[in-house]
Formats: C-alpha cells, sequence, structure tokens
C-alpha cells in the first residue's frame, strides 16, 4: 500500500511539474500539435516508469527507456535548445553534463566492483570514458565562463554604438527654455500582445482565465510604449512612467535573467521591439535634454514595460503608490538602482473631483496625484495642469481612447475586487473629463490615431495651445458620446496578417 501511494505521489508530482513546463513552452509559442505530441511522450515515461505493465507491448522498464524515455529526454533537450536556450545557459549546462557524466562514471565503477565481489579491480571501459569525458565537460565549463561573458559584453557594445549613431543623426533639437510648462510624448517602442488581452476584457479575458487563453490564443498584435517627459519651470525635468529600455528589446533573456531563470522562463523572447531612435536616451537627447537631469519620475504602478527605463535614471526620485511597492509584480533588476530614492505619497490632500484621495505633490495645485488601484495594487494616475488645460496620464487604467467606452471596450483585468475597482477609477476619470472641458487623456498604450497624429501634432513643440485641446477634445467627442458609448466606425476589431502567421493589426468599424 505504502508503495502504490509512493507511486501516485511521484506521479503527481511529475505531472505537475510537466504540467509547468508544457505552458512555458505554450508561453513561448511551440504549436500545440507539437507540444501535444510531447505531453503524452512525457506521460507515457512517467507513467511506463512506475508501472510498465499498463503500455503492454512496453512491459519492461529497459523498453518504456529506449521507446518514450529517450525520445521525451532528447524531445525536452531539443525544445529546450530551440526556445529557452541562452548564451548564458552554457557554463551551466556544461557543468551539469560533466556531473552527469561523473556519476554515470561512479556508477559503472561500482557496479564493476560488485561483480567482482567487492575485490576492486580495474575500472572497465565504460567507467574509464565516462570520466574523462566529465573532467573534459568540467574543464569547458570554466573556460566558457568568459567568452560568454565577453560575447554579451559585445552585444551591448553594438547597442551603444547605435544608440550614439542615432543621437548624432540630423535633426535634433535644443531646449527651449522660455519658462512654459512643456510634455513631449516619447514612444519607448512597442510591446507584443494577444488582441483579447488589449481588447477582450468584457469577453471572458478576465482573472485566470484570461491569463490562460494568453497562453493559448496567439492573434497577436503590436501595441506602443509610452513615457511623458515634463519640462516644467518651476519643478525641473520630470517623467511620467520610464517606458521599456534597450536591453529588455534586444537583449531579453539577459536581462531577464539577471535575478533568476524564472523571470526569463515565464516572459516571451519577443514581448518587445525598439528601433535606436526609440530609446528612451536618443530621444530625449535630441529634444536636448539630458537623461542625467531628470529628477522626478512619476511611476503610474510597477509593470516593467513602464519600469524599464529606470535603469537610465539612477539618480532620479521615483514617485510611486507603497502598495505596488509592496504587493505589485516588481521585477528587482529594474529598480536596482532607483530602489533607495523612492517616495511614497500619503494622498493626504483629500477629495479632487471624483477622486476621494489625491496628493498635491509640489503643493502648488501644478501636479496632482490620484489613487487608482485595479490593473495593480497601487496604480496611480496624474493629473498636469498647464497654461491651455490640463493633462491627465491614465497609465494603465485605460489603454486607449476607445477603452473610456467601459461599457463596450475594456483590456484584461485581474477580476474579482481588483477588476471593480479599475471600473471604479475608470468611472472617476470620465467624470473628471466630463467636468472640466479643459483637460485631455494622455494614454501609455494608445494604438489609435488620436494618439499617432493627434496628441503628435498638439505637442509637437511640448506646448499644448488652445488650438491643440480644442482638437483633442473634439476628437475625443467624435469618438465618445457624452454617455461614453462609441459612436459608429471607433469599434475596434481584429484583423489577421495575410499570411496566417504573424502579427495582425486593429482596425476601427
Amino acid at each position: 500500500m505504502l508503495k502504490t501511494l509512493s507511486k501516485i505521489g511521484l506521479i503527481v508530482a511529475a505531472l505537475a511539474v510537466g504540467t509547468a513546463w508544457l505552458v512555458i513552452l505554450r508561453l513561448k509559442d511551440v504549436p500545440a500539435p507539437l507540444l501535444t505530441a510531447y505531453g503524452l511522450l512525457l506521460v507515457g515515461s512517467v507513467v511506463g516508469s512506475l508501472w510498465p505493465g499498463v503500455l503492454g507491448r512496453l512491459s519492461t522498464r529497459r523498453r518504456v527507456l529506449v521507446f518514450l524515455g529517450v525520445p521525451a529526454g532528447l524531445g525536452t533537450l531539443g525544445l529546450y535548445l530551440a526556445v529557452v536556450y541562452y548564451v548564458t545557459d552554457l557554463p551551466a549546462l556544461l557543468a551539469l553534463a560533466a556531473a552527469a557524466c561523473l556519476a554515470w562514471a561512479a556508477a559503472a565503477l561500482l557496479r564493476g566492483r560488485r561483480a567482482a565481489g567487492g575485490r576492486g579491480g580495474r575500472p572497465s571501459r565504460r567507467a574509464f570514458l565516462l570520466g574523462g569525458g566529465g573532467l573534459v565537460l568540467g574543464v569547458l565549463s570554466v573556460l566558457s565562463v568568459s567568452p560568454v561573458e565577453r560575447q554579451r559584453r559585445e552585444v551591448l557594445a553594438r547597442g551603444e554604438q547605435e544608440r550614439q549613431a542615432a543621437v548624432r543623426a540630423p535633426g535634433a533639437r535644443r531646449r527651449i527654455v522660455d519658462g512654459a510648462v512643456r510634455v513631449f510624448p516619447i514612444h519607448t517602442g512597442d510591446t507584443i500582445v494577444t488582441y483579447g488581452q488589449f481588447y477582450g476584457g468584457l469577453n471572458g479575458w478576465e482573472g485566470l482565465n484570461g491569463y490562460l487563453r494568453t497562453l493559448v490564443d496567439k492573434a497577436q498584435i503590436a501595441v506602443p510604449v509610452y513615457a511623458y517627459l515634463i519640462d516644467h519651470p518651476r519643478h525641473g525635468l520630470m517623467l511620467v512612467d520610464t517606458g521599456v529600455n534597450w536591453e529588455q528589446a534586444h537583449d531579453h533573456d539577459g536581462y531577464y535573467n539577471h535575478n533568476q531563470m524564472v523571470s526569463r522562463l515565464l516572459t516571451q523572447r519577443d514581448e518587445y521591439r525598439m528601433t535606436p531612435e526609440q530609446d528612451l536616451r536618443v530621444q530625449l537627447a535630441r529634444l536636448g535634454y539630458d537623461a542625467n537631469d531628470i529628477t522626478t519620475v512619476f511611476l503610474t504602478h510597477v509593470h516593467d514595460d513602464h519600469a524599464g527605463g529606470l535603469r537610465y535614471l539612477p539618480q532620479a526620485t521615483v514617485v510611486m503608490d507603497r502598495r505596488d511597492w509592496d504587493h505589485g509584480a516588481v521585477y528587482p533588476y529594474s529598480f536596482d538602482l532607483v530602489k533607495d530614492n523612492l517616495l511614497f505619497p500619503a494622498f493626504a490632500s483629500g477629495a479632487f473631483d471624483a477622486f476621494p484621495d489625491s496628493q498635491d505633490h509640489f503643493g502648488d495645485g501644478s501636479l496632482i496625484l490620484l489613487p487608482t488601484p485595479g490593473h495593480s495594487p497601487g496604480h496611480m494616475c496624474v493629473l498636469l495642469r498647464m497654461d491651455a488645460g490640463s493633462m491627465l496620464f491614465t497609465g494603465d487604467t485605460l489603454y486607449t481612447l476607445p477603452h473610456l467606452a467601459t461599457g463596450q471596450v475594456r483590456q484584461m483585468t485581474i477580476g474579482g475586487a481588483d477588476t471593480i475597482h479599475q471600473m471604479e477609477a475608470a468611472r472617476r476619470i470620465q467624470h473628471l473629463l466630463a467636468s472640466d472641458p479643459g483637460t485631455v487623456p494622455l494614454f501609455a498604450h494608445d494604438n489609435t490615431r488620436y494618439q499617432s497624429d493627434l496628441v503628435a501634432a498638439a505637442f509637437d513643440q511640448g506646448v499644448l495651445g488652445k488650438e491643440g485641446l480644442r482638437e483633442l477634445r473634439a476628437h475625443m467627442e467624435a469618438v465618445l458620446t457624452p454617455d461614453w458609448r462609441l459612436r459608429p466606425g471607433h469599434t475596434p476589431r481584429y484583423v489577421a496578417p495575410a499570411s496566417g502567421t504573424g502579427l495582425g493589426r486593429v482596425e476601427f468599424r
């Protein structure tokens, strides 16, 4: 009975590990038919090893090993090398292979001694070859460390060369100092997401079910990642969010392997893309600014597509909700250089419009922080007052202008109380925009012409004039009714790629 229970425990543990591995492979875009066949091999290997009799003709463990175990092992190695392997793994893989060879050699040696009745004797040829192979692999593991590090340094050096070339390209500006508050949208590349994750929150993309669907549904689109530079005559240079950094887009596995391999395993290798011109440091330089002069970063939340650029801003004070720092999904490497520069607002300035709590950050009404939890535990929005009107930086409470129609368009939400909180925050944003016609929203991921055409034009010189404000509000009214419904022609729809593979696009009808 105890032996049977032990076997059941082993198979449950093996199936749990195997399932997690299959989920990782699916996240890495391994085709479902291949995963199904591979999964059956894994299950057959485990079950056959414990109960070989249930597999009929493969009624011995040796046959199970030969016909199922070996293919499953080779498949595991092949899939790992194809979709997970990164060059920094090489020393560890060689070390594991060396350890396996030496263990096998020791087992062969013990078997030989046992066969000789414990009298010792000469090592078998197998033990000798395995031991020698293990030693060679161990030496190669040590020797590979330096070339691997050199290879990664070369990758980073090439990126630096591309960045410097982009900074020197024609068309750069000089900073204008005339006492005006300026805001510059900074497009720091794109993130690749499933269409349902971005627009399917009302169609079952919620909570655990939504996250599972992101593993299966590969109808993907590219959406922009925006940070916003604020040049304030009294308060200096500030950023709302920091976007992604060059390493996330071009050395993804290396970036997410700094702390633990789990981070790398659970992220997609191609989740970000960025041209040299989109690098945050390049764009700041071409606008006439230096990243080292940024004094304050207002982080709407800690997700890594908003916090990656913190690697470039070690001198900045990072203002964020403490709930996000304590309970959000923080990737430590993005925060390593600023973790001692964090400032947590108390939200003690009283109510602001429909928001029961707020923080007047500078005490002069020029910049108000508004708690909007839901997308993350401590998500917040930022309201900036300019001469012509006010900017509301929404972070990820709402992805795009059409998402203000919360009854028709919604991104994937966490579910339960978090979804309720996020929708409450969205309604407060609606109320603020309706009550103050001098306020316009600025989004972190808007993939509509509101961002690409109108916002880009209105803030081309950083100063929002009355005409720019009027055009942005007019476009809002052309897209949304006063009761926050989408007008005809503005409902998002996924369009699959013509080839059947690659990224789709979004049309509005």
